[in-house]
């Protein structure tokens, strides 16, 4: 069944046609057996008739002229494809069983003929390509006792017939192909223009609203489109909303509590710090992933490896130091700063979480900026690899180290796929874990690249 989709056409008009085309093929071809069957029997009949006609004919051209004079007269109708002998005694030709055909062209030439005392036709010829009749051989026995001998031929009618049957078949068929194509084009032209148009839709943004144009069904594919579009954007303007909302009314009063905690002896202190510290990276995890990478901020080209080099920086102030490897300046994108460096980030403190001795590595590939955060420890079981960016989702090994919310790995996916890339996640048991992010590489030059950040 997989190997059958693949053989269909992938696009409406390409389907279109082929559709048209069988349901078309199939009318003809049986349109054109119907014909050739009654074509076949209709030149049959007028071969025979033909050949029956000429025999009587000629038999009583021959017998009416004086004995004496006939066979000069036999002599002189003879020609290619016609052969007439005169022989006094017995006939020259062998007897053999008739055909069909022969059968019947007998009886037809011997009830038109009144000359001849006894008549038979010794055989017919086919043509040995389409075995169509097309000659005959017969005698007759006049009234003074003489024979006469008759081999004639003709044409194959059916063959002219055939030819030009194919031939208005081929025209046809031509004029059928374009005037499908036109029509599947005619078809899939709207429904191209409405797929390219939703593409270019931003929920976030104040788009135009769709033309409707084709066939009915289309104009209310677009119209619904449309509708669902006001939805998506009046949904994401409530939901930016409300974010910036829970961002306040939970920040402020963790700040507070904060604050407040500076009262508090030192061993109640502490444990009330790390609370709450844990307390606002769970909401600043929740939040990032929400926003699914787009805060508002607009995207510019970016020199990869120094961001993730200013992210290394950042860590090792903080006393974490984490190894550069490669770091190809080549590699530029145009990306969300804010949000890719909490992708980043969110990977290396991954790999500090869970694992050992985390790397980084920038690389400039084709039509790619590729970024790739590593550790040294015992790696992602591969039952849980699959579902390690799920939101929420977090192993045994990690429930049992503690800390995180289990939304990092799916924040950073998130935001790779904003910005048109994807997150890749490869591991081996006891040799540590490998993220790699990959964006759509931006053409310019290592000169044209901005440095600063």
């Amino acid at each position: 069944m997989v190997q059958l989709r693949r053989l269909l056409p992938e696009t409406l008009a390409t389907r279109t046609v082929a559709a048209l085309l069988l349901g078309f093929g199939v009318l003809f071809g049986a349109m054109v057996g119907v014909h050739d069957y009654l074509l076949r029997h209709s030149v049959d009949w007028s071969t025979e008739e033909l050949l029956s006609q000429r025999l009587a004919t000629l038999l009583d051209a021959v017998a009416a002229a004086p004995p004496d004079a006939q066979d000069s007269i036999a002599q002189a109708i003879s020609r290619p494809g016609l052969d007439i002998r005169r022989s006094p005694g017995q006939s020259a030709m062998v007897e053999s069983p008739l055909s069909a055909a022969a059968r019947r062209i007998s009886e037809r030439t011997e009830s038109l003929v009144a000359v001849a005392r006894r008549f038979r036709v010794e055989g017919g010829r086919f043509d040995p390509d389409t075995e169509h009749l097309i000659g005959i051989v017969a005698s007759a026995r006049l009234a003074d006792g003489s024979w006469i001998d008759i081999e004639m031929r003709t044409f194959d009618l059916l063959s002219a017939e055939l030819k030009a049957l194919y031939l208005y078949s081929a025209a046809f068929g031509l004029a059928l192909l374009v005037a499908v194509g036109l029509a599947a084009r005619a078809v899939a032209a709207p429904v191209s223009a409405l797929a390219h148009a939703v593409s270019r839709m931003d929920p976030a943004q104040e788009s135009p609203a769709l033309e409707p144009s084709g066939p009915r069904e289309v104009r209310q594919l677009a119209e619904a489109l449309d509708g669902m579009a006001r939805r998506t954007r009046d949904a994401f303007r409530q939901r930016t909303l409300a974010l910036g909302a829970l961002s306040h009314d939970l920040m402020s009063p963790i700040t507070r509590m904060r604050l407040r905690a500076d009262d508090f002896p030192p061993e109640a202190r502490e444990p009330l710090c790390r609370d709450l510290a844990e307390m606002e990276t769970m909401v600043s995890d929740v939040l990032a992933y929400l926003r699914g990478g787009d805060g508002g901020e607009v995207a510019r080209p970016l020199a990869i490896a120094a961001l993730v080099h200013s992210i290394t920086d950042e860590f090792a102030d903080a006393g974490h130091a984490v190894e550069e490897r490669g770091m190809d300046r080549r590699a530029v994108a145009t990306v969300r700063r804010v949000a890719l460096k909490r992708a980043v980030t969110n990977l290396v403190t991954n790999a500090f979480r869970h694992g050992e001795r985390p790397w980084v590595e920038v690389e400039a590939t084709s039509g790619e900026a590729v970024i790739r955060v590593g550790d040294r420890g015992p790696g992602i079981p591969a039952e849980d690899l699959p579902r390690v960016t799920e939101p929420f989702f977090r192993g045994d090994r990690a429930r049992s180290s503690g800390g995180g919310s289990g939304l990092g790995l799916a924040t950073a996916r998130a935001i790779a796929e904003s910005h048109g890339g994807r997150l890749e996640i490869t591991s081996e048991p006891n040799r540590g874990t490998v993220s790699t992010i990959r964006l759509p590489a931006r053409s310019d030059t290592p000169a044209q690249a901005p440095r600063s950040m």
